[in-house]
């Protein structure tokens, strides 16, 4: 029963997008029909500035952190140990809620900021580690959605070869998901037409 409560908690927070309400109230618009069309903050930066950019990151960040206090309360209340897997099962809710909320036609942002805030919760050594790699390689390439691809993957990848808090399989899944999110971004890459910073 935990794990059902855990899911629905995570997704249903998740779900709930800074940039596509601070879009429609600053621009009027949707930023779903701005710029890259993604609800994230990359493209909040893009149409809105990098101070809404840098306020729709941290409450990115903030709600993930919301959902998991929500989850060790109810654990606490109903004397239910928040296992890794049941942290795990977390991180893969965050995503999917993020990805594809149900408040908004299933249509939401890639998941990356969601996704390695939540990592960090269920392994904080392990998620540090990709996030330097995924920055490593932003700095050098230029491109957010390369180092947000490499980075997500490695987690992955250091799971089969470390001791982690990861439930392996959710963990693949959820890193999967953020990997198919950047489709678009990879057929750029592979094109050579990808966005690059600065």
């Amino acid at each position: 029963m935990f794990y059902i409560v855990t899911f629905i908690i995570g997704y249903l927070i998740a779900a709930i997008n800074p940039a596509i309400v601070i879009s429609k109230k600053v621009l009027k618009q949707d930023i779903r029909n701005l710029g890259s069309k993604n609800a994230g903050t990359t493209n909040a930066i893009r149409t809105m500035g990098k101070g809404i950019g840098a306020l729709v990151f941290i409450l990115d960040l903030l709600k993930v952190v919301l959902s998991y206090a929500i989850i060790c309360l109810t654990g606490y209340i109903f004397k239910e140990e928040v296992t890794p897997t049941i942290k795990s099962l977390y991180m893969l809710a965050s995503v999917l809620g993020h990805s594809y909320p149900i408040f908004y036609a299933f249509k939401g942002g890639k998941g990356v900021a969601v996704f390695l805030m939540s990592a960090v919760i269920v392994d904080a050594k392990i998620a540090g580690i990709c996030i330097l790699i995924g920055v490593i390689i932003i700095a050098i390439s230029r491109m957010v959605s390369l180092g947000s691809i490499i980075g997500s993957a490695m987690l992955v990848i250091l799971d089969i070869f470390m001791d982690t808090n990861y439930s392996f399989f959710i963990a693949l899944f959820t890193v999967a998901i953020v990997i198919y999110n950047h489709r678009a971004n990879i057929e750029r890459i592979i094109a050579g037409k990808e966005n690059k910073l600065f």
